[in-house]
């Protein structure tokens, strides 16, 4: 049998010597390769295996032209077909190959009486006597291996193997494993693999390949021929010839498949029908999905299917997965599907769906779904998808998953007919995802009416689903839309806990909708927890969108809280999540460039502030989401209160008014700023107006520290100091539940009219207590905006101003530099005093607030922690430090420069 050549070219006749087939001409030099079986040879076995076409006999010809030969070792050549397909044939071939290359084999001629058993015995013998005895060692490259066990071939090599010694090496060359023992010589290190993978072409090649023909494509045609071909070299050669003539050559590699009627047949000869019947039906029936096994084969094509694991021994088209798991070469899959359509088109849906069957009974859902879906059978899909609550992916919200896309053709005859809300619900959720609102409200309110009919306990993970699409769609529009879909969330919530743990991207999507809600409704803590969680449940999930849209949302809860540097954390995660194309990610940037602007302003960073304004009005004409869009009116207006233009202040303030819906906290924000804008204008009356319309007329003593905080400016600005100071006393006694920005300007007045009063112990306590609530979230902005009598007053007091200095940095106040210790490092002091044992990091956090002089109550609300949580915490630092009261503990802390 000649070795293997390209399609529509032949190999050389034989070589001077006899014993060696000639190079062809046409061979892509590959050094690599050939290097790698030079060192292959010096062991004792060497096999090379590959679909046909896939270059394994000019590999090895390739070699012999270069490497064997003295000074290295004899190379000689068997090629097997019907002549070698007995031990007797396949001895005189071998007998024959050696003779010519120089080994002399005695003859075993004996007389007519002699069974031909024991000739063939005498003639191993002799055989296995002249390798044994060879001066030089001899590398037998036998081409064309059957891979089926009992080969004669196979047996020869496995005797030859055992019983000449290190002189012999044997390069087998086969489309499928050869029946050696390979296990044993692969434990034994003993065995050198080349497989088809090692065979495939790379760019190079290829490029040289196209350029025997003529073609000189670019480098982008070059990789797509590569990846339509999986580096197939009979495939390239093919592409080759074809595009030697053709008019478009990259539109031709750009579009090269198995379907192409030159590969199709090429295939159909040297591989479809070379198989007997049944491992033809096989190859056909297994070829309708992307990986198979055993047990899928037998479903697919009983009762052939179970000569699976023959066939797969035997062609090396079947590609190994791992874990009992085969894939056809990409081309000989398209080849066989294109076989299957023309000869038995009646039969494709039938296989598909038996192999939707399988795959849904094995709980592999996205292969499942998929071959239902090839199937046309779009019901059973979108049941599939909705029972096991997998909207997830059709909703984009897993982007690496399998599922992401498969369901994306289902047709509105599908989506509006049979009895069932599935394919509706699966409409929705494509549509949702695409953002055609039109298309989703239809879908929906088809789904709605179907479930409207069955009982409410009938039909849950629909309903379920249901909600989840509801969410997603409405979370497009921000807090706003999210809120509205409270009823949802809560839907979604009550789905079995170990549902939801498979499905993270749901649980996330749950918590956000609650998270929403008590946006809504002023709960900011209680958001700040939900969306924490919605966070991790995302993280969990995988999917980038949906992360940084929870990320997006949680800072800007925190700045709203005050917490400028969790926030500014936050959006920073945020914004390095790459952007996702689809579902869009304008909302999760719109909220965490919110925050970061928060976070800008509260730590007078100003221009990076302004930056992030115009940032977001030349990305579009505004958030629209109502929350945001209040809040990004609200964020100008005080970037232009620090920047001394209230009137411009003013302006963005009333643009703020005219966006409705408006939650009611968000109005007290505003009212504020609108306060000390008009009293930065002089205008006091106005000031009291806008206070007092914060909490509404009959607020009385329940009046929020905001609105508190605006009345008492405009009556400093009237010159009412005592009422203004009696009216921060009332408030600042009341739980901590303001904003933390807000409880520290309210601290800064009450030290501000305190010093004016001439009071400078509860001026000082108050000033200590506003720099402490700041300290943590480097909280700068009040202090900036009150240089005036804070000069003066740091001034006098160096110790205060060197303990803050960072958060005074604006003021251009000098501070004295020295050695200052590291805060929270657990180091003995100059004594060699130390604690009795360390303080853990959450003990730490404690320590340092209560040294801010922050209550019981406040430090529990800052770390979202329990009031008993913090009792015990302050008893553990009682008890480390060999102190029984906070004053005490902070001196001893300071003495051990843990403060």
């Amino acid at each position: 049998m000649a070795p293997e050549a390209a399609p529509g070219t032949t190999a050389k006749g034989s070589g001077p010597a006899g014993s060696l087939p000639d190079l062809p001409h046409w061979a892509v030099p590959r050094p690599e390769l050939t290097e790698r079986m030079s060192e292959a040879v010096q062991g004792p076995v060497t096999l090379i295996t590959g679909p046909p076409g896939a270059g394994k006999t000019t590999t090895a010809l390739a070699w012999a032209a270069t490497a064997a030969g003295p000074p290295g070792p004899i190379a000689c050549w068997v090629a097997c077909d019907d002549s070698t397909a007995t031990v007797r044939g396949f001895c005189l071939a071998l007998r024959g190959s050696l003779t010519r290359a120089g080994i002399d084999v005695p003859s075993t001629e004996r007389g007519p009486g002699h069974h031909p058993e024991a000739r063939d015995d005498d003639m191993l013998d002799a055989i296995t006597t002249a390798l044994r005895t060879a001066r030089t060692p001899v590398v037998v490259v036998v081409d064309d291996v059957p891979a089926r066990p009992g080969s004669a071939a196979a047996d020869v090599l496995s005797h030859l193997l055992r019983h000449t010694g290190p002189r012999f090496r044997a390069a087998v060359l086969s489309r499928g494993d050869a029946p050696l023992p390979l296990h044993r010589h692969r434990l034994a290190g003993e065995l050198t693999e080349i497989r088809a993978a090692d065979l495939a072409f790379g760019d190079r090649e290829i490029a040289a390949v196209l350029a025997q023909h003529g073609v000189r494509p670019d480098p982008a045609s070059v990789r797509a021929l590569r990846e339509r071909t999986g580096g197939w070299p009979a495939a390239i050669r093919l592409a080759a010839m074809s595009m030697e003539h053709h008019p478009d050559p990259e539109g031709f590699a750009a579009r090269f498949g198995g379907d192409d009627q030159g590969v199709v047949g090429y295939l159909m000869e040297e591989v479809v029908d070379a198989q007997p019947p049944g491992a033809r039906w096989l190859l056909l029936a297994t070829s309708v999905t992307d990986r198979v096994n055993a047990e899928l084969a037998r479903d697919l094509a009983a009762p052939a299917g179970r000569a699976f694991p023959d066939l797969v021994r035997q062609n090396a088209f079947a590609e190994p997965l791992g874990q009992g798991w085969y894939r056809y070469h990409p081309m000989l899959g398209r080849a066989l599907r294109q076989i299957l359509q023309h000869e038995s088109p009646g039969m494709v849906p039938e296989l598909h769906r038996r192999a939707a069957t399988w795959f849904e009974r094995a709980g592999l859902l996205p292969d499942a779904v998929r071959q239902a879906v090839l199937a046309g059978d779009w019901h059973y899909a979108s049941r599939m998808v909705v029972e096991r609550l997998a909207i997830g992916p059709v909703l984009g919200l897993r982007p690496h998953d399998a599922l992401l896309g498969v369901l994306d053709g289902i047709p509105d005859t599908a989506a509006f007919t049979g009895a069932g809300p599935e394919p509706a619900i699966v409409a929705a959720a494509v549509a949702a995802r695409r953002r055609d609102e039109a298309s989703c409200t239809a879908a929906l309110r088809h789904a709605k009416r179907v479930l409207r009919r069955s009982p409410p306990d009938v039909a849950r993970p629909a309903r379920w689903c249901l909600a989840a699409v509801e969410l997603s769609r409405l979370g497009a529009t921000g807090f706003a839309g999210l809120a509205g879909a409270s009823g949802e969330a809560a839907l979604l919530s009550q789905a079995p806990a170990r549902r939801l743990d498979d499905r993270p991207e749901l649980r996330a999507l749950a918590l956000s909708g609650r998270g929403a809600a008590h946006v809504w409704h002023g709960e900011l803590h209680q958001a700040a927890r939900h969306f924490g969680a919605a966070l991790t449940a995302a993280e969990r999930a995988g999917g980038d969108f949906q992360t940084k849209r929870c990320l997006g949302d949680l800072a800007l809860t925190e700045a709203l809280l005050g917490n400028a540097a969790r926030a500014t954390e936050l959006a920073g995660r945020a914004r390095r999540l790459p952007d996702v194309p689809a579902p869009p990610d304008g909302g999760a940037s719109a909220a965490a460039l919110l925050a970061e602007t928060w976070a800008d302003v509260d730590r007078w960073r100003l221009q990076e502030a302004r930056g992030r304004l115009g940032q977001m009005a030349r990305a579009s004409s505004g958030p629209a989401d109502p929350v945001s869009s209040a809040v990004h009116h609200l964020l100008k207006a005080r970037a232009d209160l620090c920047q001394g233009r209230p009137d411009h202040a003013l302006d963005d303030l009333r643009a703020a008014e005219e966006i409705t819906p408006r939650p009611r906290w968000l109005d007290r924000r505003l009212a504020l700023i609108a306060a000390e804008a008009n009293v930065a204008r002089g205008e006091v009356e106005a000031a009291r107006r806008d206070a007092r319309r914060a909490d509404g007329p009959d607020a009385g003593r329940a009046a929020s520290l905001e609105s508190s905080l605006a009345l008492a400016y405009a009556d400093v600005r009237a010159g009412a100091d005592r009422t203004a100071s009696a009216l921060l006393k009332e408030a600042l006694r009341r739980p901590a539940r303001a904003p933390l920005d807000v409880r520290v300007d309210a601290w800064l007045l009450d030290a501000c009219l305190a010093y004016r009063d001439g009071d400078p112990r509860h001026g000082r306590r108050s000033l200590d207590r506003a720099l402490g609530l700041a300290r943590r979230e480097e909280i700068r902005r009040p202090f900036a905006m009150a240089r005036s009598w804070l000069r003066p007053v740091l001034h006098h007091d160096p110790e205060l101003l060197h303990a803050h200095h960072p958060l005074l940095e604006p003021l251009g106040l000098l501070v004295r530099t020295g050695a200052v210790p590291s805060p929270g490092t657990n180091e003995p002091d100059m004594n060699g005093t130390a604690p009795v044992e360390r303080l853990s990091p959450r003990e730490l956090e404690v320590l340092r607030s209560v040294a801010q002089l922050m209550t019981t109550q406040e430090i529990a609300a800052n770390l979202y922690v329990s009031v008993n949580t913090v009792k015990t915490h302050l008893k553990s630092i009682n008890r480390k430090l060999a102190v029984t009261r906070r004053a005490e503990a902070v001196r001893r802390a300071h003495q051990l420069s843990l403060l």
